[in-house]
């Protein structure tokens, strides 16, 4: 809730921000200033009608000879200059400000959504370019707008999917690592054991009598006693190199890695202990213990590790509990 309220007020600055951007005037140049026809007005005034009366003027007041000579010379510049001024004038008249919404349009196909054209303050009557202009900002505003408060909603819905996905891996009642996340991580702790020849040990653990408790105290109790070994786990082993599962009802397990066989017994006499001190009602806890060994563990390796294991703690049950049990002749040794 409060990730979506700062989302929220994120994206309020956002689009206010965006909103002042648009409505800003800019600074457009002076041609902008006037509409299509009124600069084909301005050049054809300047084309067609100054330069007769120009020449006329001169040959009123004797400035020329010869106004035949006059009027060859006319001609012959006017053909040499027509491209240039035919250019520029196409480009007064309409290209400069195609040119200029062409370049606009592109920097909105790259996703430059913050540019905007310049304009002048928003009068009674624009001609159709203008309104053009303003338009295509307004444009681009909304889409900005729109794109701002996509991404906020992505990066709100990602970080939901990353709370999601880490409660489905998740026991709720202890705070460990379920059965899931169990099965999809083994196999490539095993995989990278074997290939970098390190020690792997798997415990499975099993709380003694839990049924009992259950039907004496009642369910409540039953759920402290299992948050308890939760809290047991994790204070007994360490962080990044260990990992700690309830695989359901009262079973857990434990994987060590990088462990001498003294120091996975070591684990193992520490959670039995100090599981028995951390709950009121007389729960103690049997604990399976197994090496990983390639030579023993063909593929598929943790079946017949997780076989050895359980073998193990069924030994260690049946014994009376309250005790840890090793899998046979485990390796390595200290």
């Amino acid at each position: 809730m409060q990730t979506a309220t700062t989302t929220s007020r994120s994206l309020g600055r956002d689009v206010a921000a965006t909103d002042r951007a648009a409505r800003a005037p800019g600074r457009p140049s002076r041609a902008a200033l006037l509409g299509v026809t009124a600069r084909m007005r301005l050049t054809l005034f300047l084309l067609l009608a100054l330069p007769p009366a120009t020449a006329l003027y001169l040959v009123e007041n004797g400035h020329v000879a010869s106004p035949g000579r006059m009027l060859g010379l006319w001609l012959a510049l006017s053909l040499v200059l027509l491209l240039p001024v035919s250019r520029l004038v196409a480009r007064f008249v309409a290209l400069g400000d195609i040119a200029a919404l062409n370049a606009f349009c592109g920097a909105l196909r790259r996703g430059d959504y913050h540019r905007r054209l310049p304009l002048p303050p928003q009068g009674d009557d624009e001609h159709e370019i203008l309104r053009l202009k303003r338009d295509l900002n307004w444009l681009a505003h909304s889409v900005e707008t729109r794109e701002t408060w996509l991404r906020a909603l992505l990066d709100e819905t990602k970080e939901r999917e990353r709370h999601f996905e880490g409660l489905s891996r998740t026991d709720g009642l202890t705070g460990l690592a379920n059965r899931r996340h169990f099965d999809a991580m083994l196999p490539p702790l095993a995989d990278e054991a074997v290939a970098r020849n390190f020690p792997f040990w798997l415990l499975l653990i099993d709380c003694d009598a839990f049924k009992a408790i259950n039907d004496r105290f009642g369910h409540p109790t039953g759920d402290t006693v299992l948050a308890a070994m939760g809290r047991t786990l994790r204070d007994s082993t360490r962080e990044g190199l260990d990992m700690a599962f309830r695989l359901g009802g009262d079973e857990f397990a434990v994987v060590l890695t990088r462990l001498p066989r003294s120091g996975a017994l070591r684990v193992a006499e520490r959670i039995r202990e100090r599981f028995a001190a951390a709950n009121p009602y007389g729960a103690t806890a049997s604990l399976g213990v197994a090496c990983l060994d390639p030579r023993r563990d063909p593929p598929p390796r943790l079946e017949s590790l997780a076989a050895r294991c359980d073998a193990a703690l069924y030994r260690a049950k049946t014994a009376g509990g309250d005790q840890a049990a090793l899998a046979g002749p485990e390796a390595p040794a200290e």
